[in-house]
């Protein structure tokens, strides 16, 4: 009688164990996380750019992509102007210092489409929302 008994309680453990995986499966998939992907910014800022590219190369769009990661991502650099903004003026003031520093002299121009682009990627996989009104 033990053995019936044991295995119809293992039965239900087990099964108690797959409706709470399958509880907590349904819940993450209501709200996805946003994944960056790196590889995945570069060809979304490679392709926002057009045929032109404004004379960039895609490993340019990866250095100015990194430079302003390494900016959002050190709070020592942007705490005297606030808030880190993707895409903003101190973010591209920063990718302009450090690639005229590594010999890589970028035009305003070229470093705010990347950005701007990037800032639309972010968006597009929902790592960012809109602006906040203040």
């Amino acid at each position: 009688m033990n053995g019936p008994l044991f295995f119809a309680a293992l039965m239900g453990v087990v099964l108690l164990f797959g409706v709470a995986m399958f509880w907590q499966e349904s819940r993450r998939m209501r709200h996805p996380e946003a994944i960056y992907g790196v590889e995945d910014s570069i060809e979304f800022v490679w392709d926002a750019l057009g045929e032109e590219q404004l004379g960039l190369r895609k490993s340019d769009v990866r250095r100015i992509l990194e430079w302003e990661m390494h900016y959002l991502q050190q709070p020592h650099l942007w705490q005297e102007d606030g808030n880190p903004v993707v895409g903003g003026d101190a973010a591209a003031t920063y990718v302009q210092a450090q690639s005229l520093e590594a010999g890589h002299p970028y035009e305003p121009e070229q470093i705010f489409a990347v950005l701007e682009f990037q800032a639309a990627y972010l968006l597009a996989i929902g790592a960012i929302g809109n602006q906040v009104a203040e």
